[in-house]
């Protein structure tokens, strides 16, 4: 985790990163629409798989979780856009972004920025944002959601129940999706 903290703070913080595309699919209609889920994932020098927990620490640490957030962003936006031909069953992208990034004003105007040159892709995005950072700034939230929403773009609360939270938060937050947290599910 230091040698990534450490890469982070150089020019080559970026590479090594690529995106992976897990299939979400209906259980009642599979072939119906084809959607996906963004997941981040980072090759060391020697080529091997850096543990996911591992790298989002390490951009955590390091203060750059709003850099590696904005290349995961511009580099769907960029895959969307080079494969809209093939995208007709595609409903939405999902996309995970951090706390650090909700709180950092050049980084959602960056959001705004590609949202607005992308405008006909922005609809097939749906951004994720965890319970527990949803609701450490209500107001803040609540703004970047409406922003995001303006363009088309999804908003998802993610790993919902996860944390001391209840029902009534959801009046509040006027999210599209709701991911209810795995450990209600499990076995």
């Amino acid at each position: 985790e230091l040698q990534l903290i450490e890469r982070f703070s150089t020019q080559a913080a970026m590479e090594g990163l690529y995106l992976e595309m897990q299939p979400i699919m209906s259980l009642t209609a599979p072939h119906e629409s084809l959607n996906f889920e963004v997941l981040l994932r980072m090759r060391d020098d020697k080529g091997h798989v850096i543990p996911t927990d591992r790298l989002i620490a390490a951009g955590e640490h390091s203060g750059r979780m709003s850099a590696i957030d904005r290349w995961v962003l511009s580099t769907t936006l960029d895959w969307l856009y080079h494969n809209q031909s093939r995208l007709a069953h595609i409903n939405f992208v999902c996309m995970n972004l951090s706390g650090a990034s909700l709180n950092d004003e050049k980084f959602i105007d960056d959001v705004v920025a590609m949202l607005e040159h992308h405008k006909l892709l922005a609809k097939r995005l749906c951004l994720e944002i965890t319970e527990s950072v949803a609701l450490h700034d209500l107001n803040n939230t609540r703004r970047f959601i409406d922003k995001v929403r303006s363009y088309g773009a999804k908003v998802a609360l993610d790993d919902f129940g996860a944390g001391y939270t209840s029902f009534s938060y959801l009046k509040d937050l006027p999210a599209d999706l709701i991911k209810i947290d795995g450990s209600f599910i499990v076995n």
